[in-house]
């Protein structure tokens, strides 16, 4: 048993050499497969018709050229105010109308207060008047007279404290008509300001500076000037063009040698040769198939792009993403203890 044990150690002694520079060989071809990927912007907004009270259709008046390049701020598509106009006329002639009723109504209590005032002085003095003769002690008066002097002072004093009461009663009925009609000019008035923040909200500005592309409805058709939209149907997308990055699906098989911080190399589609520094910011968890109908596994994966890259880049190129040392040799070392 011992000398079995003796011969297997020098015939593996004597081929180890080999077998490691087999092993070497094998491991430095062997590498990931380009990834393919699409440009993205880290910043970019849709652009969509605003809400508008009662509007389901927008037609579109007038957008900026697609490709174009707008500042924050600037209006890059007008939908057509019409309908908002409209409304706006018929809010103005009725704020118009109750402004005019909020007038009459204040003029007409100003006179119903100045009537009341009279109708106070003219109870008084006939007031003062039957207290006159009521406090009149003389003999010659009949006990008829008396009384009825007495009787026409309790009548002067009621006709007086009934004046001064409806006076009062004008005063608050007043005051609450027209309360009512403030009111109704307020409610108009704040009508008329909303359809015209409404008609400024339908000239819809950037909120971020960038590239201006136009989005593509479900038929694969772009928007464009004198068409109609549906609520909530973006027609363009701004895209801050200094924070770039690529999202990319790669393959179950390569999950093991992906890790977040990697180092990638990423290689641009187009008519110049373009090549950028990247690094792997996010990796999805979860594979899953490419697409329906697309049974292949792959895994979703951010690279981030080093600041300062081509300014052709835009949202939709394609890429190509290469892994770095760090991957290849990751992956290499696996494959050496497999072997």
């Amino acid at each position: 048993m011992k000398w079995r044990i003796a011969v297997l150690a020098l015939l593996l002694a004597g081929c180890s050499d080999g077998g490691q520079d087999e092993a070497a060989s094998t491991v430095g071809r062997i590498s990931i497969p380009p990834i393919p990927g699409e440009l993205e912007s880290a910043r970019a907004v849709m652009v969509a018709p605003p809400a508008i009270k009662r509007m389901w259709q927008y037609n579109i008046k007038r957008m900026v050229p697609e490709n174009s390049h707008v500042e924050e701020g600037a209006v890059v598509v007008e939908f057509d105010d019409k309908p908002v106009r409209e409304r706006m006329i018929e809010r103005r002639s009725e704020l118009k109308r109750q402004r005019s009723e909020l007038n009459n109504t204040q003029l007409k209590e100003k006179q119903t207060a100045k009537d009341d005032i009279l109708a106070i002085e003219e109870k008084r003095a006939e007031f003062e008047k039957a207290e006159r003769r009521a406090n009149i002690l003389d003999q010659s008066m009949s006990r008829i007279e008396r009384e009825k002097a007495a009787i026409d002072f309790e009548i002067a004093r009621n006709d007086l404290t009934l004046a001064r009461e409806l006076a009062e009663m004008h005063k608050r009925t007043g005051a609450l008509r027209i309360s009512m009609a403030k009111h109704k000019v307020a409610r108009y008035e704040g009508e008329v300001a909303a359809l015209k923040a409404e008609m400024e909200k339908l000239k819809v500005k950037a909120s971020i500076g960038g590239l201006v592309q136009y989005v593509a409805n479900w038929k694969g058709e772009k928007p464009s000037a004198g068409e109609s939209v549906r609520f909530g149907q973006p027609v363009m997308q701004i895209s801050d063009l200094s924070q770039m990055r690529v999202r990319a699906q790669a393959d179950e098989v390569d999950k093991a040698h992906l890790s977040v911080g990697a180092g990638v190399e990423v290689a641009i589609d187009g008519a110049e040769a373009i090549t950028l520094r990247g690094q792997i910011i996010e990796l999805g968890r979860v594979v899953r198939d490419r697409a329906k109908g697309d049974r292949r596994r792959v895994l979703d994966l951010l690279v981030g792009l080093e600041e300062g890259g081509s300014a052709s880049l835009k949202p939709g190129m394609t890429a190509s993403l290469s892994l770095g040392k760090s991957a290849d040799k990751k992956r290499a070392s696996s494959v050496a203890e497999a072997l």
